[in-house]
């Protein structure tokens, strides 16, 4: 037996996060979020304290909730249950999963700052079809 869980019994990557209606759509609105991006790999302990992710999309009809986004960001850290182990899948995993949420198109940027230099990775998402 183990404590591991289940890949299958986690819950897709948009399940933590959760939009709110923008109460002005027809206002032409760019919105920026930029968090901070927690320790990815559990065992390098990369990427370093002072790593960012950013966010971006014009808003539409939805705008993603921060306390959400910052919680599903978070869930990033060490083993998560995406499977994701690299600095490039998580920022194209983030920008994926917002794409979709939101049906709008979201560019996600990333700053990672590592033991060895800095790596920026910049991704364009549209909503999956």
């Amino acid at each position: 037996m183990t404590d591991q869980p289940n890949a299958e019994s986690q819950p897709p990557p948009t399940a933590l996060l959760a939009t709110i209606p923008n109460g002005y759509p027809a206002l032409t609105t760019r919105v920026r979020l930029t968090y901070p991006f927690a320790q990815l790999c559990p065992i390098s302990g990369e990427p370093q304290p002072g790593s960012t992710i950013t966010i971006s999309y014009n808003a539409g009809s939805l705008l993603l909730e921060t306390k959400a986004l910052r919680q599903y960001l978070a869930s990033f850290a060490g083993e998560n249950p995406y499977g994701v182990r690299d600095l490039e899948q998580a920022a194209q995993v983030i920008a994926q999963a917002c794409a979709d949420l939101l049906g709008i198109r979201v560019d996600v940027s990333a700053l990672y700052h590592l033991n060895i230099g800095e790596m920026e990775v910049e991704v364009e998402a549209e909503p999956s079809v």
